[in-house]
């Protein structure tokens, strides 16, 4: 899924996230989903009769199993930078560029203000 979002996007824009909910209670990931800002219901992928998280696939038990999505880019032929960005480069500039000091903003991101 990773190998083929990059396909699609391009690697430098995708990255894996810090909403890794393990061990967290479904009230947490409402409140993750749905927070104070919106009065709808957003069951991400559940569904009103099943709420909660699906079931965990059995290659992927915890935080301790991401260096696995590092060997299945490897093995789908995304170079070392890719890899490097898509596990959490491509994030860090993410957050440098749009929540960096201000003089730090592209162009882009000034003339938006």
């Amino acid at each position: 899924m990773i190998a083929r979002t990059a396909d699609i996007t391009g690697p430098q824009n995708i990255g894996i996230g810090t909403d890794l909910c393990q061990d967290q209670p479904d009230s947490i990931v409402e409140w993750m989903r749905v927070g104070r800002w919106t009065k709808g219901m957003d069951y991400g992928e559940g569904s009103a009769e099943v709420p909660g998280f699906p079931a965990p696939v059995t290659w992927h038990r915890d935080n301790r199993d991401l260096a696995g999505f590092a060997e299945g880019l490897r093995k789908a032929g995304l170079s070392q930078p890719e890899i490097d960005g898509v596990m959490g480069g491509n994030w860090a500039r993410f957050y440098a560029e749009s929540f960096g000091p201000l003089d730090a903003r592209t162009p882009i991101q000034r003339a938006a203000e």
